[in-house]
């Protein structure tokens, strides 16, 4: 089954700016709701919780939402670096990085 992490990124405040973070894979391990996520885009000890999950047998997908991550500062600079970062470790934004 095609599993799709996605993650709401955001400043602080929210409306200052955001994006969503997304990234596939195949697994036959279906996540849960308080579940842990690791990758490579977070810190060794830095786990993510699962907020939810919509699985859609039908079409042979997961969709498991993360929990957010608040950036602590307004600066959009610093929204587009993370989203570069993400890139970097196999993530996709539809935020413009250049």
């Amino acid at each position: 089954m095609e599993i799709i992490l996605s993650q709401l990124v955001h400043l602080e405040p929210m409306n200052e700016g955001w994006t969503t973070v997304k990234k596939s894979f195949e697994s036959n391990v279906i996540p849960h709701k308080g579940d842990y996520i690791t990758d490579s885009v977070w810190k060794a000890d830095d786990e993510q919780e699962v907020a939810s999950v919509e699985i859609n047998y039908q079409e042979n997908y997961c969709y498991v939402h993360l929990k957010p991550i608040e950036l602590k500062t307004n600066d959009e600079n610093v929204l587009r670096d993370y989203v570069k970062m993400t890139k970097l470790h196999g993530w996709e934004s539809m935020m413009e990085t250049y």
